[in-house]
C-alpha cells in the first residue's frame, strides 16, 4: 500500500514536497502493479493516497490553493510515477490536468465543479462523439465516449462535442463546425465496462455515456485561442496540456531498462553458458537502449525548459513549440521500441503473465497508439519546424 499523508503533510505541497513523495510511494506502487492491471483501474484506496500526496492538484493556481508547477516540474514528477506503474503514471496525468481546467472555465464553473485543489478530472476533448443541443440555461449532452482515462474514479469529465441549435449544427464563420467541451461531475454519467485491452489495462479508459445530461452553458468549454490570452505562463499555452503525456513512455522504459539489468546481473546464456553480461550482444543491446533513452530524455527535457523559458518572457516560437511537439512524439516511439528490444533481448522467459517486461511492453505499445503523436499528427508538427503555426489553438 501506498503510504498515506497527513492532513498537516498536505498544507505543504510544494513541488519539491510533490516530487519526493514521488519518489517515496514509487515502490510501493510498484508492488501493486499485477493488483492494478487485474483490476483494470486503480485501487480506490491508492487513488485516495495520490490525492493527499499532491499529484493532482500540480497544475492548480497558487490562488486556488495549488503549487502551480510549471511544466519541466510536472514531467520530472509523471515519470518517476510512470517507472513505478505506467497507468498510474498515465492516470496523474490525466487528472492533473484539473488545474488547468479549473482555470479555463469560468470563475462559477470552476468554483462549482472544482472547488477542492485535490478534484480530478477525466474525459477527452475530440468533438466526434458527442452532440451538444443548445437549450434554455445551456445545453443537452449526448454521446458515447471512448478512452475515458481515469473515468472510474474521477470528480468531474469533461467531453467534447458538436454544437447544434435547433437540429441543424453550427457552422463558424471559418466555414468548420463549432464544437465545445462540456463539463460536468462523473456521477452523471454512466461508465461502460468496456477497457479490456492489450496494455495499459490499470488505467480504467472505459467508454462512457451521456444520455442525455445537462450542461450549463458556464459548463461548456470554446477551445480558442482568447482563453488563454492574458494568462500566467502555465495557463497561457495549450502545451501545457498536451505534452505532459511524454514523461509516461519515459518512465516506461527507463524501468524496462532497469529490469533487463537487473535480469542479465543473475543470468546464463549461449553454448557453453556464460553469464549473460559478458556476451557482446547483449552488451550492445543495453549499450542502444541507453543511448535512445537518453536522447528521447535529454530532447524531451530540454524541448520543455526551453518552451517554458520562452513561455515565461513571453510567446514561445513557432519553432520552439514544434520541437517540444517533436520530442513528445519521440518519447513515445522511443519506448515502444526499447521495452520490445528489452523484451526480445531476455527471450521466454518473459512471456508468461506476471512478468514486468511482458507488462511493460504491452503499455509502451498501447501508449504509442495515441492520436496525438500518430503520424498525420507528426506532418503538423514538422510544419511547425518550417515556422508555420498549428491550426489547433492548444498549440
Amino acid at each position: 500500500m501506498a503510504t498515506a499523508l497527513s492532513s498537516a503533510d498536505a498544507g505543504s505541497l510544494t513541488a519539491e514536497r510533490i516530487l519526493q513523495n514521488a519518489r517515496d510511494m514509487a515502490p510501493s506502487i510498484a508492488a501493486r502493479s499485477e493488483e492494478i492491471e487485474a483490476l483494470r483501474r486503480l485501487p480506490d484506496d491508492l487513488v485516495a493516497d495520490l490525492r493527499k500526496a499532491g499529484f493532482f492538484r500540480m497544475a492548480r493556481s497558487r490562488a486556488k490553493g495549488g503549487p502551480q508547477m510549471s511544466l519541466p516540474q510536472q514531467l520530472q514528477v509523471m515519470e518517476v510515477l510512470a517507472h513505478a506503474d505506467p497507468s498510474v503514471g498515465w492516470c496523474v496525468k490525466i487528472g492533473a490536468d484539473s488545474g488547468l481546467l479549473a482555470e479555463f472555465l469560468p470563475a462559477t464553473a470552476s468554483a462549482r465543479l472544482l472547488p477542492d485543489p485535490d478534484m480530478i478530472t477525466a474525459g477527452q476533448f475530440t468533438t466526434a462523439h458527442g452532440r451538444l443541443e443548445r437549450v434554455e440555461g445551456g445545453y443537452l449532452l449526448t454521446g458515447r465516449f471512448p478512452f475515458g482515462s481515469g473515468v472510474t474514479h474521477a470528480d468531474v469529465v469533461m467531453s467534447g462535442g458538436a454544437l447544434f441549435e435547433n437540429g441543424e449544427p453550427v457552422t463558424g464563420p471559418n466555414g468548420i463546425p463549432e464544437g465545445r467541451l462540456a463539463f460536468c461531475r462523473a456521477d452523471q454519467l454512466v461508465i461502460e465496462d468496456t477497457w479490456h485491452t492489450h496494455g495499459l489495462r490499470g488505467s480504467g479508459s472505459n467508454h462512457y455515456r451521456a444520455a442525455p445530461v445537462f450542461i450549463p452553458e458556464d459548463q461548456a468549454l470554446r477551445i480558442e485561442e482568447a482563453m488563454f490570452a492574458g494568462r500566467e505562463p502555465l495557463y497561457s499555452s495549450g502545451f501545457n496540456w498536451v505534452t505532459t503525456m511524454a514523461a509516461v513512455p519515459l518512465g516506461t522504459a527507463r524501468r524496462a531498462i532497469d529490469e533487463v539489468k537487473a535480469l542479465i546481473a543473475t543470468r546464463k546464456a549461449g553454448i557453453p553458458p556464460r553469464p549473460m553480461g559478458e556476451i557482446a550482444q547483449v552488451r550492445e543491446a543495453v549499450a542502444r537502449a541507453e543511448t535512445a533513452w537518453g536522447a528521447a530524455h535529454a530532447f524531451l527535457h530540454r524541448a520543455a525548459e526551453e518552451f517554458w523559458a520562452e513561455l515565461v518572457t513571453g510567446s514561445p516560437k513557432v519553432e520552439t513549440k514544434g520541437r517540444l511537439a517533436l520530442a513528445n512524439v519521440n518519447s513515445f516511439r522511443m519506448a515502444a521500441d526499447v521495452t520490445r528490444q528489452s523484451f526480445d533481448l531476455i527471450g521466454a522467459n518473459v512471456i508468461f503473465q506476471g512478468s514486468v517486461l511482458e507488462r511493460l511492453a504491452r503499455d509502451a505499445l498501447t501508449l504509442n497508439q495515441h492520436m496525438i503523436i500518430a503520424q498525420p499528427a507528426v506532418e503538423t508538427y514538422g510544419a511547425m519546424m518550417l515556422g508555420r503555426e498549428h491550426p489547433s489553438p492548444l498549440y
